[in-house]
C-alpha cells in the first residue's frame, strides 16, 4: 500500500517524464546515495536527438541577471508545507466556491499546482513595482537568523523575508527579477489552455517584466501592453519633476497561455453601444468564396460579412426569435433579452426595410478592444474607503479595471490573484457576478504583511494586509447582496429577478508540515524517540488540517464540499460527494473500514495511527479489494 507523500510534487521529475514521452531514448537511470534509482535525462543523448545546440560561450540572444539560475531552481524546489483551514475567519465555509489563502505566494503556487494546474482561466496580479521604497520577497530561506539580524526587513515564522530594495542596492533589478521569475513560472502551469495573464506595472520595471514574460510564455503569446490612467498619490507627488516628469500612466501587460488564443467576439464589436444595433451585412473585401446567394442577392464585387453556413444559421436564429416573441417586429429590449438568454454567442441576421441584409450587434458598455484604457483611473482608494469609512489601504486598484479584464473570459471562469493586497479582485468577481448572473470563482493569495504602525489601517484595528483583504470581501459581499435584494424588490411585473452571487470564501493559512520530521540516521534514534514516532502528527494539528492536505494530494479542489460523518463513533470525512473518504481516528475498527469501502470512493485514506498493528493495515487493503476494487487506498 502506498504512503501519501507530505511534500509537493517534483516538477523536475514531471519534466523528465514529458521528455520521455517525446524521446524515450534520452531517459536513463542514476543511482542515488541511498541506493535508490532515479530516472533522469542523458544530456548527450538529448543533444544528438535535437541537433545543434547553444551552449558554453557560443553567442546567442538571451535575457539574464545574477541569480537567475537560483530563481529557476526555486520554482522547482519541493516544499513540505500545508494549508490549514480557518472556518472561523471564513464566510459560508460549507457552500462557497471561493478561496482566500494567507501566506507566501510562492509556497501557495507550489501547493496549488497539483490540483489547479490547467484550471485557472485568468490570473491578475499587481506585484511590487520596485520603486525602491516598496518591499519585495527574499526567497533565500536558508539564511540563518544571525545572518539576517544584520539586515533590514521583516521575518515571518518560516524565515522568509520582506526586504526593502533601495536603488543603492547593487542587485536592485536582479533581486526583483529573482522574486518574479519563479512565481511566473508556476503561474503559467496553473493557467488553462485558453487562459490569460494580466499584470499591472509601472515604468520602473515594465521592460524587464516584458522580457521575463516573453521568456516564460513566448513572444507569440504577448498580446498587448495596455495603458491605464493613474492619479498622483499626493499633491507633493504632482510636483516631483526635478529629476523626471510626473507619472500619469501605468501599464497592464496581457499574455495568453497559447498562441492560438482568440479574443471573445464581443471585444471585436462596436464600442459604447448602449442599445442593440443592426449593421449592414456587407464588406468591401473581395473573396470569391464569400460571394453566395443571400436573400436573393449574389454580390458581383465585395463579399458577405460571414460565411454562408454562418449566415444561414443566423437567419434561422432570427426566425426562432420572432417565433418566441410572437411578433414580426420585436422591440430592441425584447431582442436584447432574448440574445442574452442565448449566451451572447447567437448570431442574428435579418432583411432591413431597405432590402439589405443586416446583422445584430448586442448592447455593451465595453470600449473598443485596443491598448488604451485611459477612460479608467486605475487607482481607487476612495472605493475601498467607502467600505471602511477610512483609508485603510492607499494603493487599491479600481474594481472596474478588473471587471473589464474578466469579460475576456467565460462567466464561470476561475480567477487567481496571488498579490491580492486589499482583495480588489475578489470584490470585482462578486460585483460582476451580481451584474451578469455569472458564476466566476476566485482564489486570493496574500502574505500577512504588517501595516505601518502610524497608518489608518492600524488605527482602525487591522494589523496586517490580510485582515484588510478578508474584511473587505465580507463588507463588499454584504453590500452587493443588499443591492441585489433591493433591485429585486423594485422589479416590474414579469421581469426576471437577479441572482445573489457567491459572497463567501474559505480561509486557508500556509503553515509548516502537519507532521514532525522523523528523519534521522539509525545511530541517532533513542527508545524515547521511537516511542514518540507512534504518532508523528504535530501537537495542535487536527483531522481538519489533514483532510485539506489529502484533498490537495488527490487533486480535489479546495472548495469541494466536505462532509463529516459519524460511523460507529468514528469521524469519517466524505469529500466531493464521496469521491474521497478518509478517517484519521486512532484504532479504527474493521466495521468502519468496511463502511468506508461500501461508499465506493475513488480514494480512501487513513493515517498510521489509525491502525492497531500491521494486521489492521493489511485488513484495510483487503476490505477495499472485496468491496471497492477501483478505490485507490493510501496511508498518510
Amino acid at each position: 500500500m502506498e504512503k501519501l507523500s507530505h511534500t509537493t510534487e517534483s516538477i523536475i521529475d514531471e519534466n523528465v517524464e514529458r521528455l520521455a514521452e517525446l524521446f524515450p531514448e534520452v531517459v536513463t537511470e542514476v543511482r542515488e546515495p541511498d541506493g535508490s534509482l532515479r530516472r533522469t535525462v542523458d544530456v548527450d543523448a538529448l543533444k544528438e536527438r535535437v541537433g545543434d545546440v547553444a551552449e558554453g560561450q557560443r553567442e546567442r540572444y538571451q535575457f539574464t541577471w545574477p541569480g537567475k539560475r537560483e530563481a529557476k531552481q526555486e520554482a522547482y524546489r519541493q516544499i513540505d508545507k500545508c494549508l490549514r483551514p480557518c472556518p472561523e475567519e471564513s464566510v459560508n465555509w460549507d457552500t462557497t466556491g471561493n478561496l482566500y489563502i494567507e501566506g507566501d505566494n510562492l509556497d501557495a503556487l507550489k501547493l496549488l499546482r497539483n490540483t489547479y494546474a490547467g484550471k485557472v482561466k485568468m490570473i491578475y496580479i499587481d506585484p511590487p513595482y520596485n520603486t525602491g521604497h516598496d518591499f519585495i520577497y527574499d526567497d533565500d530561506f536558508a539564511q540563518t537568523k544571525a545572518d539576517y539580524d544584520a539586515e533590514s526587513g521583516d521575518y515571518d515564522e518560516e524565515g522568509g523575508r520582506l526586504v526593502a530594495n533601495p536603488e543603492s542596492n547593487g542587485r536592485f533589478h536582479s533581486d526583483w527579477c529573482s522574486m518574479m521569475y519563479p512565481r511566473l513560472l508556476l503561474a503559467r502551469d496553473l493557467l488553462s489552455e485558453d487562459g490569460l495573464l494580466f499584470i499591472s506595472m509601472g515604468d520602473e520595471e515594465i521592460n524587464t517584466l516584458i522580457d521575463i514574460c516573453v521568456e516564460i510564455f513566448g513572444m507569440s503569446n504577448f498580446r498587448n501592453s495596455i495603458v491605464v490612467r493613474r492619479g498622483a498619490k499626493s499633491v507633493q507627488a504632482q510636483f516631483e519633476t526635478c529629476e523626471r516628469l510626473g507619472k500619469d500612466f501605468e501599464y497592464v501587460l496581457l499574455f495568453s497561455k497559447k498562441a492560438d488564443y482568440r479574443f471573445p467576439t464581443q471585444f471585436k464589436k462596436l464600442a459604447s453601444c448602449k442599445k442593440g444595433a443592426w449593421n449592414n451585412h456587407w464588406r468591401g473585401s473581395n473573396r470569391p468564396t464569400m460571394r453566395y446567394e443571400l436573400f436573393g442577392i449574389t454580390p458581383t464585387s465585395g463579399q458577405w460579412r460571414w460565411s454562408e453556413e454562418r449566415s444561414q444559421r443566423a437567419i434561422e436564429n432570427y426566425r426562432c426569435l420572432l417565433k418566441d416573441m410572437g411578433t414580426d417586429n420585436p422591440s430592441d429590449g425584447q431582442i436584447d433579452d432574448w440574445y442574452h438568454k442565448k449566451g451572447n454567442n447567437c448570431d442574428l441576421l435579418r432583411l432591413s426595410k431597405s432590402g439589405k441584409p443586416e446583422h445584430y450587434i448586442p448592447p455593451t458598455d465595453m470600449t473598443l478592444l485596443n491598448s488604451s484604457w485611459t477612460d479608467l483611473l486605475v487607482g481607487s482608494s476612495s472605493e475601498i474607503a467607502g467600505l471602511f469609512d477610512s483609508r485603510v489601504f492607499d494603493t487599491a486598484k479600481l474594481t472596474r479595471l478588473i471587471t473589464r479584464m474578466m469579460r475576456f473570459c467565460e462567466r464561470d471562469a476561475l480567477i487567481l490573484d496571488f498579490f491580492s493586497g486589499s482583495a480588489t479582485t475578489a470584490h470585482a468577481v462578486m460585483q460582476l457576478n451580481a451584474e451578469d448572473g455569472g458564476n466566476r470563482k476566485f482564489i486570493m493569495v496574500q502574505l500577512p504583511e504588517l501595516c505601518d504602525e502610524k497608518s489608518e489601517a492600524v488605527k482602525a484595528g487591522y494589523e496586517n494586509i490580510c485582515e484588510i483583504g478578508k474584511e473587505r470581501i465580507r463588507r463588499a459581499g454584504r453590500k452587493i447582496v443588499a443591492e441585489v435584494e433591493e433591485s429585486n424588490r423594485q422589479l416590474e411585473l414579469g421581469a426576471e429577478s437577479k441572482k445573489v452571487p457567491d459572497i463567501g470564501f474559505r480561509v486557508l493559512k500556509i503553515d509548516s508540515s502537519n507532521f514532525e520530521d522523523v528523519s534521522a540516521e539509525p545511530a541517532e534514534y533513542s527508545q524515547r524517540m521511537l516511542a514518540g514516532m507512534a504518532d508523528n502528527l504535530k501537537p495542535g494539528r487536527t483531522a481538519d488540517d489533514l483532510i485539506i492536505q489529502v484533498m490537495l494530494k488527490k487533486q480535489i479542489e479546495l472548495s469541494a464540499p466536505i462532509e463529516r460523518l459519524d460511523v460507529d463513533g468514528c469521524t469519517v470525512f466524505s469529500v466531493d460527494g464521496c469521491r474521497l473518504v478518509a478517517c484519521f481516528d486512532r484504532d479504527v475498527p474493521v466495521e468502519v473500514m468496511t463502511a468506508m469501502a461500501k461508499m465506493e470512493p475513488d480514494y480512501a485514506v487513513m493515517r498510521d495511527a489509525s491502525f492497531a498493528g500491521d494486521d489492521a493495515v493489511s485488513n484495510f487493503a483487503e476490505i477495499f479489494k472485496n468491496y471497492s476494487s477501483i478505490t485507490e487506498v493510501e496511508v498518510i
